[in-house]
Order: structure tokens, then sequence, then C-alpha cells
């Protein structure tokens, strides 16, 4: 293991941000996809999951938001429901430096807050 990260937003917190500063906000926080799989019931909530995951990530890999862009943390949904990290940019080569093979993220969210913990997991070693 490389790092682990936690975090926990108010849900309330990244409705207020989202309105006051627009789409301008949003499409510098999360990808197209995630803005899509956020739409619909429980619309804010998903976003600040999703908002709380990306930090949990630059927890587990060391780092603060002045390291990588927001958008290079992608938080996607597998088709069994499973949340999954993509890294893309500054973020995937930080996690190749550090020899991280895989991060794991957990969410969850309630009408008020919303939480997530990620874990760096180091490359394994190939298998002679």
């Amino acid at each position: 293991m490389v790092g682990v990260g936690l975090d926990v937003v108010e849900v309330a917190r990244v409705h207020r941000a989202a309105r006051r500063w627009g789409e301008r906000l949003l499409r510098r926080l999360f990808t197209e996809a995630e803005l899509a799989r956020a739409r619909g019931a429980h619309a804010q909530a998903r976003l600040a999951a999703r908002f709380a995951a990306k930090e949990a990530v630059m927890k587990a890999l060391g780092v603060g938001w002045q390291a990588v862009r927001w958008r290079e943390i992608e938080i996607r949904t597998d088709p069994t429901g499973r949340p999954t990290v993509v890294l893309s940019g500054e973020a995937r080569a930080l996690a190749e430096r550090l020899g991280v093979g895989e991060v794991l993220v957990s969410l969850s969210h309630t009408d008020h807050l919303a939480a997530a913990q990620a874990v760096a997991l180091a490359r394994s070693a190939p298998t002679p």
C-alpha cells in the first residue's frame, strides 16, 4: 500500500459553490462523464461524493490540489455500480513515480454529507 486518503464534505457547501460559480466551476472540477452521472435525483450529493473522492485520492497520493488538476482524477462507475478511479496527466505520472498500480475508492452520501475513502495500492511485482 502506498497511501490512504479520507475526505468528508457538506453537500450544501458543494451546492452553494456550484450555484455561485456555475458551469465554470463544475467544468473545472468534473469531467463530462462525472457531470452526466450526477444528473437526476440526488445530483448534488453525487457531485459532493465525487468531489470528496477526488480529495481522498489526492491525499492517498500524498499531494494537494495544487499538484494535480481536478479533472485528472476521474471517478467512474463500472457496470456493477462500483466506483473506479481513472488517472490522467500529472496525476497519472505521479502515481507511476510512486509505484501505484491501482487506486480503490469507496463513496457514501446522505442528503447532508458526502464521504470518500481512497487506497493507493502498490504495483505488484511481475511474476517470474
